[in-house]
């Protein structure tokens, strides 16, 4: 594989805005009803602004009603929101040494960076705000904005972070802990795309999902490569995992039904968790092409 099939190129990224132009993210609730169990969404909107303070009438919201303004009038006020137009699109993306491999066609981390470039431009083509984060072992924000500058700004960051990785490892990603670390820049309303492997992810993890779902829509998307679900048929291989080294014979059936038992396994529990919690579970190979995938999955129209 070329040095610059291993690591994303920023002008490939940049060009993915010209195959999405008349792309759009799909709705949510279509979404839960595809990948998370057939489950009503629950409407949170797009956050609510004040207008303005009036005389309640009957039939409205008792829970906003404005107690300084009817003890001032000895009439009883409420107040007025109106709906916000947009609906901001966040991205957390994983560039961590588990996602430094690939069999062919790219590697896992640079897919990943594919998959937020494509929604990332289509989020600014529908008028949306675009930011998000970028993680391996910093993190960096970019606030969400309707400028292609916050796209460009996540890009650098990630390409930074991505030129560091030199070879895979297997430590555990502390999805938890970043959750809890930017949970105070979520606002309700917000669509959130978690994108990395969540294979390891434990039930902390879930359950801080679990927290976040009540006011964000959550998106899912597991990037992997074909070998990590499968081993191709070339008899002795030599595997690591940036730790240790260790030989498989994938010619012998026991040990490819093992290997392929491994990743089932991890599969099937990050699928039960999501599919509990009616969170939307993606998977896209680093052999497909990112925009056909996101469509075929229905997360784009």
């Amino acid at each position: 594989m070329a040095h610059a099939e291993i690591y994303s190129q920023f002008e490939d990224l940049l060009a993915l805005r010209f195959h999405v132009k008349h792309r759009r993210l799909n709705h949510q609730q279509k979404l839960i009803s595809e990948k998370g169990g057939y489950h009503q969404a629950v409407r949170k909107g797009r956050g609510m602004e004040f207008n303005e303070v009036r005389e309640y009438v009957a039939g409205d919201d008792i829970r906003h009603i404005d107690w300084k303004v009817s003890a001032r009038t000895q009439k009883v006020h409420t107040k007025v929101f109106t709906e916000e137009l947009e609906r901001p699109v966040l991205c957390l993306v994983e560039q961590t040494p588990k996602l430094f491999f690939g069999s062919k066609v790219r590697f896992k981390a640079a897919q990943a960076l594919n998959v937020v470039s494509v929604l990332g431009w289509i989020t600014v083509h529908q008028g949306d705000r675009f930011g998000g984060l970028v993680f391996n072992q910093q993190h960096h924000w970019v606030e969400p904005k309707h400028q292609q500058r916050s796209i460009v700004r996540l890009f650098q960051y990630a390409l930074k972070q991505q030129q560091q990785l030199q070879s895979p490892g297997a430590q555990q990603t502390d999805w938890f802990g970043l959750l809890s670390q930017i949970q105070h820049h979520l606002k309700p309303g917000q669509r959130l795309f978690l994108v990395g492997d969540f294979l390891d992810c434990d039930e902390l993890f879930f359950e801080k999902l679990s927290q976040l779902k009540k006011h964000c829509d959550l998106t899912l998307i597991h990037i992997y490569d074909p070998l990590e679900k499968q081993l191709p048929a070339k008899g002795l291989l030599r595997l690591t995992n940036g730790h240790s080294v260790f030989d498989i014979d994938s010619s012998q059936f026991r040990q490819n039904k093992n290997y392929q038992a491994c990743y089932r396994e991890a599969w099937d529990k990050i699928w039960q968790f999501s599919h509990s919690l009616h969170i939307p579970l993606v998977e896209i190979s680093t052999w497909d092409d990112p925009v056909e995938a996101l469509l075929q999955q229905k997360v784009i129209r």
